[in-house]
């Protein structure tokens, strides 16, 4: 039985390079294997994040042409291995050739592509997951002037579908309401902590952020709902900027390492690695 590669089909056929497959793709990364071959990581929406080697992908008369660059959305038809699949097939979805050609987008595209390849394992489907960075990366070419927005709220979704929801409607150390105004943030606990709570965790240093009561709403907005809808009082400037600096402690501290993409994008002009004003220490 032979399907379309608009979505993920039972393993069909069986040849010399293991049962075929097909399925919707985003391409993570790529690597150089040999002269003319590369090795892709690929996030899959029914299969997975996968391995998998294009050959004669480096050549200029390669047939897969332009078909398996960063970020391109496409439907493949693979030969699934013991460690590695072989691509087959590739049939352009979308290719976010916007989103390559604008260096960004580009940054913020690849930290959501490097966040991704962090909380996923191999092999493990997440339909969800997928669908949540296909949308990710259509906002940032629908809506570019919001890239810095989208990313934010990108990355908030995208911990809470791999089981990492940050706390926000309620104190996470006792379940209480935090109450109005200037509310703190817990690293350790994973979300906003009253004042009882927060004096209990003086002694977790660097580990408690200031957070302002519009940066607070704006999260609690975020955590009602979907990537895609818009906030009507979103702002440039303070508030979404002490918003990409407490996703960037959240993120450092819950995944024990610095996101290269982050990095680069704190030293390029124009990467908005964070608002200076924002996520300020308290403890």
């Amino acid at each position: 039985m032979k399907q379309g590669n608009d979505g993920g089909s039972p393993v069909r056929g069986s040849g010399r390079g293991g049962p075929v497959f097909s399925d919707l793709g985003i391409v993570l990364r790529s690597h150089k294997l040999g002269e003319s071959d590369k090795i892709l990581r690929i996030l899959t929406r029914e299969h997975g994040k996968r391995s998998a080697v294009a050959k004669g992908l480096r050549k200029t008369t390669s047939r897969f042409g332009a078909r398996l660059e960063p970020f391109t959305c496409v439907g493949l038809l693979m030969h699934k291995g013991r460690s590695m699949d072989i691509i087959k097939q590739a049939e352009i979805k979308t290719s976010f050739r916007e989103v390559r050609e604008d260096l960004e987008l580009f940054m913020r595209a690849s930290a959501m592509d490097e966040l991704v390849d962090t909380i996923t394992e191999e092999h493990e489907p997440s339909p969800e997951l997928f669908d949540l960075l296909r949308k990710g990366l259509e906002l940032l070419k629908d809506f570019p002037d919001r890239a810095t927005f989208i990313l934010a709220f990108f990355e908030f979704r995208a911990l809470a579908v791999a089981g990492f929801q940050l706390m926000i409607t309620a104190c996470a150390g006792c379940g209480r309401s935090t109450g109005p105004g200037e509310v703190s943030f817990s690293l350790e606990q994973g979300g906003f902590v009253c004042d009882a709570c927060r004096g209990d965790a003086r002694g977790d240093s660097g580990k408690i952020i200031r957070v302002s009561e519009r940066t607070a709403r704006l999260l609690a907005w975020m955590s009602a709902h979907g990537l895609g809808e818009w906030p009507d009082d979103v702002e440039e400037g303070r508030v979404e900027g002490e918003l990409v600096s407490l996703m960037d402690r959240v993120l450092e501290h819950w995944m024990e390492r610095e996101f290269r993409s982050r990095r680069v994008m704190k030293v390029i002009p124009g990467g908005s690695g964070g608002d200076s004003e924002g996520g300020n220490r308290d403890g």
